[in-house]
């Protein structure tokens, strides 16, 4: 679910990249973070130990416009390699406003993909939420193997219901981008719809210039247009700097990791500037209180 940060006046949504062990997820984010002007991007962040290790990073594109006079900050969180918590999972999908599964061409890897696939549609549904009603893409990664299974196939081993599946290769960068638009886009028409919001007020359908429109095959260097805009990224604020009081708000999704950490983001402003800080806070259990 989307965060609204009023001292920023931003939208904070998270988007997800699940899939089997060896997908291809963290070289997926991996590409997308290099991809992206460094004055559109925060930095590429890990959390967790040696197992269940979480990436993230957050970016904001500028010509993707506002929504009812917010700017939106896209934060992009996967889990790379084996997870052996299947709580670690469901943490990271807690709040997601959109999806993508990544799932492996290779065919020894069918099975597994669909298990993970099973694993995904588990987990929304213990949170109350379904799939397909959340902006959604398939990406079929690995399609640059010799043996890859088509598209076509993949969507059927996954019961993709509909969904937009597109073939990408993470080693190369086929697809990546045009899969990351497509979510985008997604949970901006999201964002849009939500009474509470109102409407976009740039249009969506244009929503990282330069991908998402081109063929799916054209090289990848063109993905480089994909953060083209003003340099200039200057927050807006509602009052003058000499006016500006002491303000505290949430500066991110909450995340709580498998040892019982919680993770909560802050912006903490005063006379003008603002700064970011992590609460962490540890979780124990107390013994004098009986359930």
């Amino acid at each position: 679910m989307a965060l609204f940060n009023r001292t920023k006046r931003e939208i904070n949504a998270k988007i997800v990249y699940f899939g089997p062990p060896l997908a291809g997820k963290a070289t997926t984010l991996q590409f997308i973070h290099r991809k992206l002007k460094p004055e559109c991007r925060g930095p590429v962040k890990t959390m967790g130990g040696q197992s269940d290790r979480m990436l993230f990073f957050d970016f904001m594109p500028p010509e993707l416009g506002e929504v009812n006079d917010y700017r939106v900050r896209f934060h992009l969180y996967t889990v790379q390699g084996e997870v052996t918590n299947r709580s670690t999972w469901k943490t990271v999908l807690k709040g997601a406003d959109g999806i993508v599964f990544v799932a492996d061409a290779s065919p020894e890897s069918a099975a597994v993909t669909r298990e993970s696939m099973e694993n995904l549609r588990e987990c929304l549904r213990s949170y109350g939420q379904d799939l397909e009603k959340l902006p959604c893409v398939i990406q079929c990664n690995k399609s640059d193997l010799p043996d890859a299974l088509a598209t076509e196939e993949m969507a059927q081993q996954v019961d993709s219901a509909g969904l937009p599946v597109i073939r990408s290769a993470s080693r190369t960068g086929e697809g990546i981008l045009q899969v990351l638009s497509t979510v985008v886009k997604g949970v901006m028409n999201a964002l849009r719809d939500q009474e509470s919001v109102g409407s976009v007020t740039a249009d969506s359908s244009v929503v990282l210039k330069g991908v998402g429109s081109e063929d799916e095959h054209a090289p990848v260097e063109r993905g480089e247009e994909m953060a083209a805009g003003p340099p200039d990224l200057t927050e807006r604020v509602d009052t003058p700097p000499s006016a500006a009081g002491p303000t505290l708000a949430m500066g991110g999704a909450v995340t709580v990791t498998a040892d019982g950490i919680l993770q909560v983001p802050l912006t903490v402003g005063c006379g003008g500037t603002e700064r970011g800080f992590v609460l962490t806070i540890k979780l124990t259990p107390d013994a004098s209180v009986v359930a």
